[in-house]
């Protein structure tokens, strides 16, 4: 099993790489919108990247010129896969690209460093690099990322796990959804790096200036975040860091004025779409459709399906939530558990969060369902820890769960190939 674990971290790496090469352009979550935050910081004013508010032309041309799915076509006029096959598209000569103009980048609301750190050096190192270059290069960025975490600082933090924790959280990255979260063109990548050093610093006596610098540049990245800020703030005060916590906590609000200054409220497409009615339903259906809402944040965190939402077999879902029911039953809390306080506080903050999105989505788009669960890739490295810190699981269920971690993983991927390969081609 020792030997087990560094192999299995190279193949999520390859996996992921393989992942940032195949799948279509533009096909991962967003990244139109993801893309054209960077974009304007590598070409455009920097008042007008700064604010984020529209997508390039030049982005919004290379969108429509390649094949994509139907809610791409949708709003960005592209034709079906059927015209063009999609497969490793970002390594062949694009496809010509009309005149286009900008439009409104339902991502605005995302703080803006790191597409302030991926955009500026590419002024200087993309000249005459296209959408569809940069793109790519943007996808292999968020695989190292992803890299850097995995041989550094989750290296560090799961020193004292058993090797068959680590092999079970190497495991989880080899799902499909691991891949569609953070090896695509957005921030989750370096939100995940972020969580990393977090929980590898908390293990030691971190300098107050390393608390304040790493919990002011998280939601800086993302307000993902801030679940992982709460966590750390408490678990520094319960250490008696009561100054640590404090400028951590202090700097960690440092988000707040930045969006302000960029004319932030509330943002992304709860912003830009009002919802037109509040939730007028009987209260018992609302509960069923919350619950719909959390089934959908927990399937796809193992299967999105792109923008194309292509689902997982029935049964490859019915066979992932056996996994989980399984892992649930097999664990019993830790004696005595370690920074519970720090957790439930971290987790409480999460679910508040997730509460506000599913209900902000329903008011929105007027039903339940489609939160994305590749917020919980964002989470993993402090969710992992968390999982080490409070549960353990009975020894004589650890081999069989993990095997059966292993086969679920192999068999998702190779369900999620086929179903991809019949709808884009190649």
């Amino acid at each position: 099993m020792k030997r087990l674990v560094p192999a299995l971290a190279i193949l999520v790496v390859a996996r992921m790489t393989f992942h940032a090469l195949w799948l279509p352009a533009f096909e991962g979550p967003d990244e139109p919108h993801h893309l054209g935050r960077i974009v304007a910081f590598a070409s455009e004013p920097f008042a007008e990247a700064f604010a984020g508010a529209r997508v390039p032309a030049a982005v919004v041309a290379a969108v429509r010129a390649y094949p994509c799915a139907p809610v791409l076509a949708h709003a960005y006029g592209c034709g079906p896969f059927s015209e063009r096959t999609g497969a490793f598209d970002l390594l062949r000569p694009g496809p010509p690209a009309a005149a286009a103009e900008a439009v409104p980048n339902p991502e605005a609301n995302q703080p803006p460093l790191f597409y302030l750190a991926a955009g500026l050096p590419l002024r200087l190192t993309t000249r005459g690099a296209g959408p569809a270059a940069v793109l790519l290069a943007m996808r292999l960025l968020s695989v190292a990322l992803v890299a850097l975490a995995l041989f550094g600082p989750m290296r560090v933090a799961t020193r004292g796990w058993s090797d068959e924790a680590r092999a079970a959280g190497l495991l989880a990255l080899l799902l499909p959804g691991a891949s569609e979260a953070l090896a695509r063109a957005s921030n989750d990548a370096a939100v995940f790096l972020w969580a990393a050093c977090v929980v590898a610093v908390l293990i030691g006596r971190p300098r107050t200036g390393t608390v304040v610098l790493l919990l002011a540049a998280g939601p800086l990245l993302k307000l993902t975040a801030i679940p992982i800020v709460a966590f750390a703030v408490v678990a520094l005060w319960w250490d008696g860091r009561r100054g640590a916590a404090a400028a951590g906590a202090a700097a960690s609000l440092a988000v707040f004025p930045v969006q302000l200054l960029r004319g932030w409220r509330f943002g992304g497409t709860v912003e830009l779409n009002r919802a037109t009615a509040p939730i007028a339903e009987p209260g018992w259906h609302a509960a069923v459709g919350f619950a719909r809402s959390a089934y959908a944040f927990v399937k796809t965190a193992f299967w999105v399906g792109g923008w194309s939402e292509l689902r997982p077999p029935a049964w490859l879902a019915a066979a992932y939530f056996v996994l989980l029911i399984a892992a649930v039953l097999a664990s019993r809390r830790a004696t005595p558990p370690t920074r519970l306080s720090a957790h439930r506080v971290g987790l409480a903050v999460a679910a508040a969060g997730f509460i506000v999105f599913a209900v902000a989505n329903r008011r929105l788009y007027g039903d339940w369902g489609g939160v994305a669960g590749w917020y919980l890739w964002d989470w993993s490295p402090w969710l992992a820890t968390a999982a080490a810190d409070l549960i353990r699981v009975r020894p004589r269920a650890v081999p069989p769960l993990v095997a059966a971690a292993a086969v679920f993983a192999a068999v998702s991927n190779a369900a999620w190939l086929a179903a991809h390969v019949r709808f884009y081609g190649g």
